[in-house]
């Protein structure tokens, strides 16, 4: 299977060294072909426009996952559901899946690393939250298969006992480890 993958740092891997980005972990454990499209720091709005200038064909099956820089912008939420509509729409048009990740909870943490105000993680992560719900419901209804990395690190920090954010926002090699392993469940049940 050959998988493009569109979004922020989170797809992208950041901070962490390229053979432990979720995405190489994937494609070394699996016969998935990965073209990681992450871009640090991109917004859903930026992400549409980003697919707007690829080349879709010629893949089995996109991933698509946005939308924590725009809560961490304090963007319009409304917004940032319908960039995310738009991306899904442009990659059913291509009539191959199309699985949706879902951004995990910020930390304190990242107030200390500037990525958001001490006062905002409570509130973001309000949002987060809202919009996990929102792009389980969408996904639902759109017949896309979700990769709910949210889950997957609040679910492994509880089972390993251990930190797996490197700056409260972005995952750690353990973390991102953590990501492959929930990515590997559902796209490996699907190649």
């Amino acid at each position: 299977m050959k998988l493009l993958c569109l979004g922020d740092s989170l797809t992208y891997g950041y901070d962490v060294r390229p053979q432990e980005r979720w995405t190489t972990l994937v494609s070394n454990r699996s016969t998935i072909e990965i073209d990681n499209k992450g871009q640090c720091g991109d917004t859903t709005a930026g992400m549409v426009f980003r697919l707007h200038q690829l080349d879709l064909i010629g893949y089995d099956a996109f991933f698509v996952m946005g939308g924590s820089n725009d809560i961490l912008l304090d963007k319009d939420f409304s917004a940032v559901c319908r960039n995310m509509e738009s991306l899904v729409s442009l990659l059913k048009s291509q009539e191959e899946p199309v699985y949706i990740g879902i951004p995990p909870l910020t930390k304190s943490e990242s107030a200390y690393y500037g990525w958001q105000e001490a006062g905002a993680v409570h509130r973001h992560n309000e949002i987060l939250r809202r919009y996990r719900q929102w792009l389980l419901d969408y996904s639902a209804n759109m017949d896309c298969t979700v990769i709910d990395f949210y889950q997957a690190l609040l679910d492994g920090e509880e089972a390993s006992g251990k930190p797996l954010y490197a700056d409260g926002v972005h995952p750690n090699a353990e973390g991102y480890a953590f990501f492959a392993e929930a990515a590997l469940k559902v796209l490996a049940a699907k190649a």
